[in-house]
């Protein structure tokens, strides 16, 4: 058999929005079945519905070949999504609103809470208005505004019509960036310890920037406007113990 050669993206952000946003749909589906490794494997190498010859193709390598050899391909798919690159905008009635830096670089450690309470709900609930209010946070003019939760209703209203698909997609993205920083920053996010009868209580990071503060309002305000790395590399330091002398 002729060889076939597969267009597969290398990591998570070598994949193109359009790869992304089917992706997020597939992956909240709820398919687990044989038919979601061959969509995804279809999404992977980018088949436009009108290129029959080449799915024919890859469909013939399918049968030729096993799903599992595919899946070496593209195991960091089901390894971890550290994807770090947003939709680059977001068509609202009031004009395009754009996406935080790659990795989230520059947000506060303020938006940061806010934004991650919302995606823990999202995961709890799947309420698809959550993310419309991760857009809020997260989307803004290009000139990013100074954050101010108290107006984050009003905001939200202008993403009410984004289709599902992009709001998912907006997820898989900010989920990716919130791995990275799991990784880099991990007594910040302790992980449950085998063998615990209950995952330990999560604490939201509005109560962390609010001990930081220690009663201090006018320190708040400052603390919340810090970027949210410059938050975690302190929060990191906070929480490790001091080296015996």
């Amino acid at each position: 058999m002729k060889a076939i050669k597969l267009h597969i993206p290398n990591s998570w952000d070598d994949m193109s929005e359009r790869q992304l946003g089917k992706i997020a749909v597939l992956f909240n589906s709820g398919k687990t079945d044989v038919k979601f490794y061959i969509e995804l494997f279809f999404m992977l190498n980018n088949i436009k519905w009108w290129q029959f010859s080449k799915k024919a193709k890859l469909r013939i390598g399918l049968r030729n070949c096993p799903l599992s050899d595919l899946h070496k391909a593209y195991e960091y798919i089901f390894n971890e999504n550290n994807r770090t690159v947003f939709p680059t905008f977001i068509k609202t009635n009031k004009g395009k609103y754009y996406p935080p830096q790659n990795r989230i670089a520059n947000l506060t450690a303020d938006e940061f809470a806010v934004v991650d309470d919302l995606h823990i709900k999202w995961r709890e609930t799947k309420n698809i208005e959550y993310l419309q209010y991760m857009l809020a946070v997260l989307y803004t003019p290009k000139q990013r505004p100074l954050f101010d939760k108290n107006e984050l209703h009003d905001k939200a209203l202008l993403f009410k019509n984004v289709p599902p698909k992009t709001l998912l997609t907006v997820e898989l993205a900010y989920f990716g960036c919130k791995n990275n920083l799991v990784k880099r920053f991990p007594k910040a996010f302790p992980k449950a310890k085998k063998g615990d009868a209950k995952p330990k209580k999560k604490y939201g990071f509005a109560k962390v920037i609010l001990g930081m503060a220690k009663g201090d309002l006018s320190k708040l305000e400052l603390i919340k406007k810090v970027n949210i790395y410059t938050f975690l590399e302190q929060f990191e330091e906070d929480l490790t113990p001091p080296k015996q002398s």
